[in-house]
């Protein structure tokens, strides 16, 4: 085979696996550690969401276009799959960095920001093999093992690219978000636990019945809605979590955030019941503040004993 008909792998290819190399080191040398950074680094770093979703769309596209040719359907539409195949690796490379800048300078960790991070490392890398076995696979010549790896190797990575995905999608939402109102049977089917049942009330001596937990059915729906999305376990502001009593009881880099029975020693009611100018006003980032009525409850509770 002449040089001029040899299959040719895109520049892309090779400048992708130095980005690659890069990326592959960053988790090491500049790990997301639950600490915010450059407010530049974190406004850069949310465009996140915003480039993610464009290459997932191309990337799903490549097997549908490659199947149109397999079946000699459309034919000429599988010439269009290379370019979206490159654009779809360029948005993959480009969200997968602005994802690590969000993740080390936002005040995110743990195990499923890791997940997602390494996820999108893996995604890249399979993207750049797409592109370096592809020639090969059109053209029908060349490297055998690369013309018998590339649909394997397509399918895997859609496998990768919905995997990572998932990953981002707990971060964002919790990890029961797909699964919290699944059917029974479904749940059953694919080994999941059943859906939780709401804590029946006690019954205290005598027979009466005792009145439910205030901070479950009261003052933990508050939390869920207005501070847990920055204080969570992938993504917990000052070292604070509040997803759940005792991690709040707790508290973080300033101490308990509630002294149970005394308002004014609580910084978590002081921080609410600010002027919602105020540098120290929670919630922060142009979140909704909380009611009148919420913020009554949440100092009731915290007056009554702050139990759990």
């Amino acid at each position: 085979m002449s040089d001029a008909s040899r299959p040719r792998r895109p520049p892309l290819v090779i400048l992708g696996f130095l980005f690659i190399a890069l990326f592959a080191a960053l988790p090491f040398i500049a790990p997301p550690d639950g600490h915010e950074r450059a407010a530049l680094a974190q406004f850069v770093g949310r465009f996140h969401p915003v480039l993610v979703h464009l290459p997932i769309g191309l990337l799903s596209l490549v097997p549908l276009l490659e199947l149109l040719g397999l079946l000699h359907i459309w034919i000429h539409l599988q010439k269009s799959a290379g370019l979206i195949l490159i654009l779809a690796t360029l948005g993959v490379l480009g969200a997968t960095a602005v994802g690590w800048l969000l993740a080390w300078s936002g005040g995110y960790r743990g195990e499923t920001v890791m997940n997602h991070l390494w996820g999108g490392i893996g995604l890249s890398v399979c993207c750049l093999l797409l592109l370096a076995l592809r020639p090969s696979y059109i053209a029908g010549e060349g490297f055998v093992l690369a013309r018998l790896l590339y649909i394997p190797l397509l399918l895997t990575t859609l496998g990768v690219m919905s995997w990572t995905s998932h990953q981002g999608s707990i971060i964002t939402h919790g990890e029961d978000y797909l699964t919290k109102y699944m059917p029974g049977g479904l749940r059953s089917l694919f080994g999941i636990a059943p859906a939780p049942v709401p804590a029946a009330k006690s019954t205290a001596a005598g027979g009466v019945v005792a009145p439910a937990s205030m901070f479950v059915t009261q003052v933990a729906p508050i939390l869920d809605k207005h501070c847990v999305a920055c204080h969570k376990p992938s993504k917990h502001k000052a070292d604070l979590r509040m997803d759940t009593h005792e991690l709040l009881m707790k508290g973080g880099e300033s101490g308990p955030p509630v002294v149970a029975g005394s308002l004014e020693k609580s910084d978590l009611y002081r921080r609410i019941t600010l002027r919602s100018d105020d540098e120290e006003f929670m919630p922060t980032d142009g979140k909704p503040a909380l009611s009148p009525a919420e913020v009554k409850l949440v100092g009731e509770w915290i007056t009554a004993g702050a139990k759990p």
